[in-house]
């Protein structure tokens, strides 16, 4: 049975579940003969049933801009951010689409507020595993622009995040491979390679990405010689029950220590010795802060960290005090 028949059998039941409208609208879109009308009509009806869905509101823009709408989807993205402050996917795909059809500091003043609204408590400065996505998508904005060492710093607060993080590991280690730092780009391949479980489906894409790396450089040898060390793990694998996992860990960290490329991630990050990363002007309303002035983030002992400027804070700290003695007197 297709899915979006299953949807609809559902909705005789729930009618007003916009999970469920969501679900049949995406259906509906990958349909051959879908109608785009009746998806939008659909999501706009998910809508109607929760205002407040924030997944809804992504859903919807990243189909309309799949559809060429850009102005559309960035209201909708901006609309879902409002009333989703904490939801990180849709901060990450509004940061994306600015990033593709908008202003770059556009797109680093979402990422930043994104990353503001959604940080977990004892998440360090990397916010927790929740801003992973939002750092990594930064990185990716920042070495496009070619500006390097805030791309590193982003990929770096993303794997401290989530440190098997495949897309910031890859896009990292390309990066570095672009601008000719080849032992860089090996150093943060193996790097992610020990961190991740043996035979880990993510492994497997990093294993394949490592090797890619290589052959686009024309290394062959090299090539074989990462392609033969995957392969070798999962055989090496497949007989741990007949020996000891301490004896496999050996083996793979004797294959690991053969790489040429003897600089680390920190020899990556301390290349870099500056103090500002990166500063904007701001270009209007963007979500739950305005941009009126320079926003900065700054360099804090080896990790990028954005700042609240301080008369926001002051500014915040006000509207909670007015909240607060509102919310007396009605009581």
């Amino acid at each position: 049975m297709e899915p979006f028949l299953d949807t609809r059998s559902v909705l005789k039941f729930d009618k007003r579940n916009s999970r469920v409208l969501q679900a049949y609208a995406l259906a509906e879109s990958k349909r051959p003969d879908g109608k785009s009308r009746e998806v939008i009509d659909l999501f706009e009806r998910a809508l109607a049933a929760k205002p407040s869905d924030a997944g809804v509101y992504q859903a919807y823009g990243l189909y309309v801009n799949e559809l060429g709408d850009v102005e559309m989807a960035r209201e909708l993205l901006q609309r879902g951010s409002v009333v989703g402050k904490k939801h990180a996917p849709l901060w990450q795909a509004w940061g994306v689409l600015e990033t593709n059809f908008g202003e770059p500091d556009v797109a680093r003043g979402i990422f930043q507020q994104g990353i503001w609204s959604c940080a977990q408590s004892g998440g360090s400065q990397s916010g927790g595993k929740r801003c992973a996505r939002l750092w990594q998508a930064w990185g990716v904005l920042e070495a496009r622009e070619g500006e390097y060492a805030a791309a590193r710093r982003c990929f770096s607060r993303t794997l401290d995040a989530e440190n098997n993080n495949v897309a910031a590991v890859t896009a990292w280690a390309l990066m570095e491979e672009s601008i000719g730092n080849n032992a860089d780009a090996r150093s943060i391949f193996e790097r992610a390679l020990k961190l991740l479980p043996h035979s880990s489906p993510d492994k497997v894409t990093l294993w394949r990405a490592y090797e890619l790396l290589e052959l686009d450089a024309g290394n062959l040898e090299a090539a074989d010689i990462i392609h033969n060390r995957g392969l070798k793990e999962a055989k090496t694998l497949q007989d741990s029950f007949a020996r000891g996992v301490s004896d496999i860990e050996d083996d793979l960290e004797r294959e690991s220590s053969m790489v040429d490329s003897d600089v680390s991630v920190d020899d990556v990050l301390n290349n870099d010795q500056v103090e500002l990363i990166a500063r904007w002007k701001g270009k209007g309303n963007v979500g739950y802060f305005d941009f009126e002035d320079e926003e900065d983030v700054w360099l804090n002992n080896g990790s990028i960290e954005g700042r609240v400027p301080m008369h926001k804070m002051n500014k915040h700290g006000k509207n909670k005090d007015k909240n607060k003695k509102s919310s007396n007197l009605i009581s």
